[in-house]
């Protein structure tokens, strides 16, 4: 089904509205929620979206939401856009529906040309086809576990639902930890189905520094 749960929406329109991206890549836009939450953080935002379903980008009007909107699979991203650049990616209930090697490639690749990608997920959620669209199903596992390769990311969860965010190598206006901290200032309460907890981030920073001039560690990469 090409809906999610509203668990981090909150979240992801805050951090929006905080980082204030230019350009805004939508992986799996499904029925357009993420969509629909740039449009209305970002109004003059460049949106594309990729969505590999034909009848979805007509029975949602995708079109009237992403410009261009890119009728194909995630997995064929990496070949399909080597020389595009993003200030946000976001993979919302998306990559649990793509095979793991695909799913590793393509945070891999992002990892290149996404300032930032945030990834939403539900964990153990089983789901087959839906109306007989191969797509739809959950054909790999994802938790924290799978993102210990990166060396700057955060992740959150409510029950089920995950909430990723990898920091790229391409420059941004905020730090990972800066945008951390002003989420954090908001005291989100996260809820799904009857459970409700405060957000709290993991951050994992395993960037390699260098010795400064003063003595002190110096990042070589944008943090």
């Amino acid at each position: 089904m090409p809906y999610s749960a509203s668990s981090f929406d909150a979240v992801t329109s805050s951090a929006l509205q905080i980082l204030k991206p230019s350009r805004v890549l939508d992986i799996g836009c499904g029925a357009g929620k993420y969509g629909h939450l740039v449009r209305s953080a970002l109004p003059d935002a460049i949106l594309e979206g990729v969505e590999i379903e034909p009848t979805y980008v007509e029975q949602f009007a995708l079109r009237d939401i992403y410009s261009p909107m890119h009728v194909m699979s995630a997995a064929d991203i990496p070949n399909r856009m080597i020389d595009e650049m993003f200030d946000l990616t976001i993979i919302g209930d998306c990559i649990e529906h793509l095979p793991k090697s695909a799913g590793i490639d393509l945070l891999n690749f992002l990892t290149y040309r996404s300032a930032y990608t945030i990834v939403v997920l539900p964990e153990a959620a089983i789901q087959n086809t839906v109306d007989n669209i191969r797509s739809e199903a959950h054909v790999s596992v994802w938790s924290e576990r799978d993102l210990q390769w990166h060396d700057n990311w955060a992740w959150a969860q409510i029950w089920q639902m995950q909430f990723f965010i990898l920091r790229g190598y391409a420059p941004a206006t905020l730090s990972l930890h800066e945008l951390l901290s002003a989420l954090d200032k908001q005291q989100f309460t996260l809820q799904y189905d009857t459970v409700t907890a405060p957000l709290r981030f993991n951050h994992i920073n395993l960037t390699k520094t260098i010795p400064g001039e003063n003595g002190g560690p110096v990042f070589w990469r944008h943090q």
